[in-house]
């Protein structure tokens, strides 16, 4: 059951977001009747500016919810991260179940995944029985040479696989609009970020939560369009004068359909004013250099994303306090999700660098049920008082 979050502005822009999801649909559908190809991703380290520099389209497949978890565990174990069941339940979901999908998972015509974690890996060698996956290989110590040169040759080959898709060529003047459509994309959210550091915060957690769920989900322009709207509502908005804990989400990320703990918390008295995910500012915080060679600056951009895969990850660490000192936080929840190893092992050197620079951590280890809300409620009204 949902938790209220409390009195909310009536931003329309996040109405219209809301409001959008039928919309896109019939925008991809007539698109791919026209034989426009649309392409599904789950992680961040697929670079979009390949796929529309390709003429496709992309919608993200990341699954939030918690019904097709039980579709998924009928070919994968129970005892494995909730979102890639989720997705995976989503995209084989055929239906018999009486369990209804989004209508985007059946709407593509390749996977573009990515091998981070090992529950993935494993989930897209079955997946592509499917729905057609290619997977890029990532290198897993970023901040070696060798690493950015396979890395960079992953990417020619993936730019490869996309014209073969489409049948057009990826050229350097497409690339370069692209990543200049993607760069001002950032930059919109970097000034709605920018907004959130007021205090108090103009626009709660879960408001932003909304559009940032939604990012790889509608097309570029459409996004844009939004931000521009909300920026401009935000701008124009008077918060109340009442301080709040302002809290940092530090962790797994949240897709569409997962809004738990963030719900939690503000129902509870606290401001989410920063969220350190992929949900989040891991998303968009880093510009792709648009005086390099493109390809060579989409390698050096999106290697950096420090993802709980990457080892060592000491630049997550950094960008954790970061943030935390930029947005004068008052306190972090440390989010993860069952079984997700990399996030949960990765934990306690967040917690150790968070004491030393003295901002209390509450860690909350969760899966996409309801079950434990009410347990979760009472560790976040305790760590709220004792950070107030």
């Amino acid at each position: 059951m949902p938790m209220p979050v409390g009195k909310m502005h009536s931003f329309k822009s996040l109405e219209n977001i809301k409001n959008s999801y039928i919309e896109r649909i019939h925008q991809v559908s007539d698109e791919r009747k026209k034989g426009k190809k649309s392409v599904g991703t789950f992680c961040l380290f697929v670079p979009d500016e390949i796929i529309f520099a390709a003429g496709a389209d992309r919608m993200i497949l990341c699954g939030g919810k918690n019904d097709t978890v039980s579709i998924a565990e009928q070919y994968l174990p129970r005892n494995i991260c909730p979102l890639v069941k989720s997705s995976f339940g989503s995209i084989v979901n055929d239906g018999c179940s009486g369990i209804k999908s989004c209508s985007h998972f059946s709407m593509v015509d390749m996977i573009v995944a990515e091998n981070t974690c090992d529950s993935k890996k494993k989930m897209y060698e079955l997946l592509d029985n499917y729905v057609p996956t290619y997977v890029i290989d990532l290198p897993q110590r970023p901040d070696t040479p060798e690493a950015m040169r396979y890395f960079l040759s992953e990417l020619e080959k993936f730019r490869d696989a996309m014209e073969q898709l489409t049948g057009n060529k990826v050229t350097d003047e497409r690339l370069k609009e692209e990543i200049r459509s993607s760069n001002e994309t950032r930059k919109l959210l970097h000034k709605l970020y920018e907004l959130r550091k007021r205090d108090p915060s103009p626009i709660s957690g879960i408001e932003v939560l909304k559009i940032l769920q939604k990012q790889y989900f509608l097309s570029p322009d459409k996004l844009k369009e939004y931000l521009r709207e909300l920026i401009n509502e935000v701008e124009s908005t008077e918060p109340e004068q009442v301080h709040k804990p302002r809290i940092m989400i530090s962790g797994c990320p949240m897709p569409g359909g997962n809004t738990k703990v963030p719900a939690i918390i503000e129902s509870k008295g606290g401001a989410i004013v920063a969220e350190e995910s992929c949900t989040g500012t891991r998303s968009f915080w880093d510009m792709v250099d648009e005086n390099k060679d493109h390809m060579l600056a989409l390698a050096e951009r999106y290697i950096k994303i420090p993802c709980s895969c990457m080892s060592p990850n000491e630049r997550r660490i950094d960008n954790i306090l970061e943030l935390a000192r930029e947005f004068k936080v008052d306190g972090v929840v440390y989010y993860t999700l069952q079984f997700c190893h990399g996030y949960n092992i990765e934990k306690y050197k967040v917690q150790q660098a968070l004491k030393k620079a003295g901002i209390p951590m509450l860690s909350i280890e969760t899966d996409y049920s309801d079950s434990d809300v009410e347990q979760i409620g009472l560790r976040v009204d305790a760590f709220l008082e004792m950070i107030s």
